[in-house]
């Protein structure tokens, strides 16, 4: 490529080679040099610029709390799985003769009144607490996403009705409305799953809504739509990839509510019933000896904690990660 190029002094000098960056080559160089440059130099660039989810990561790992949950959390639910595979006892074991024993050899967090492990019992009733609120945790997810997504994308008549049935659903007293399933209708996980589902989905679908409305009068939305793009396929292929980071925050501190929703209802009597155990009916069962044995009741009262408080550091973290506007970035 010849041009001229204005030199010091006033002369001026012609056909001088200026090298040219094209895809596969560059004019002026031989094949070999022109291997050596990368797409961000050729374009000026130090380096590439890094990706949205390098970003968040970045934040992610610079969040000393969320990295605390996240470690926490996975140790915990490590312990509930592998524990009772070390242990000689199974979770229905009796054994009168070693009733009401404290923490020892044997028994790493001691018995209950008809000899029962303890340790094994606690991490067969941490992963019951745990599955109850996943299964919980995930039909939120999806009820609140879809209803949401609806209510701000098509508005009207839609987001009114969904937005009044959100406000119902909101004063209603959670707790009794699960007293009341418990009593008539039983007391199994899965439909306990079910109704803590259908009373907490309005939190997701509130802050969905409020996502899909900043984006639904985006350019590309728009552009979807003037190409013909049914309302189904601009909902689910460019609308909720958009709400993702929202909803993954939102799931993991929905997750600490639905344990302590669950525990309440078994300490009072009304969840998880024998032969099977969560935390909260550990608590239940060792709340009568709290002066004589307080370990029985501090112990998987600790794990509840200890799995709420993970929980919420790692939404914590996760809200800061995915929040591009985060401050918390370093370096």
């Amino acid at each position: 490529m010849s041009s001229e190029i204005d030199i010091p002094g006033g002369q001026d000098r012609t056909d001088t080679e200026v090298p040219v960056f094209s895809a596969g080559s560059v004019e002026g160089y031989s094949a070999d040099e022109a291997s050596h440059y990368s797409s961000a130099e050729v374009e000026g660039l130090t380096e590439a610029p890094a990706s949205f989810g390098r970003l968040a990561w970045k934040r992610f790992l610079h969040h000393k709390l969320a990295l605390a949950g996240a470690i926490g959390l996975m140790l915990i639910i490590l312990l509930f799985i592998v524990g009772p595979m070390l242990s000689d006892y199974t979770f229905d074991e009796r054994n009168v003769a070693d009733r009401l024993q404290g923490p020892s050899r044997d028994h790493w967090f001691g018995t209950d009144e008809i000899g029962r492990d303890l340790f094994v019992r606690t991490a067969q009733g941490g992963r019951y607490s745990l599955r109850i609120g996943l299964v919980a945790a995930v039909m939120s997810t999806i009820i609140g996403t879809l209803l949401g997504a609806l209510a701000a994308y098509f508005g009207r008549w839609i987001d009114i009705a969904i937005s009044q049935l959100i406000n119902i659903v909101l004063i209603v007293p959670a707790l009794i409305v699960l007293s009341i399933f418990a009593l008539y209708f039983g007391r199994d996980a899965f439909r306990l799953s079910v109704v803590l589902a259908l009373l907490l989905w309005t939190r997701i679908a509130r802050v969905v809504r409020g996502v899909v409305l900043s984006i639904k009068e985006q350019e590309y939305i728009m552009a979807a739509r003037a190409a013909g793009a049914s309302h189904l396929r601009i909902i689910f292929r460019h609308v909720l990839p958009n709400v993702v980071g929202p909803v993954a925050v939102e799931v993991t501190l929905l997750l600490g509510t639905v344990i302590v929703l669950e525990s309440t209802l078994s300490f009072l009597g009304l969840g998880v019933q024998p032969p099977n155990a969560s935390l909260g009916t550990l608590v239940a069962e060792a709340k009568g000896n709290i002066d004589n044995d307080p370990i029985r009741v501090l112990t998987p009262g600790f794990f509840i904690v200890l799995i709420v408080l993970c929980v919420n550091f790692l939404g914590d973290g996760l809200r800061d990660a995915l929040d591009p506007r985060s401050k918390n970035e370093k370096g």
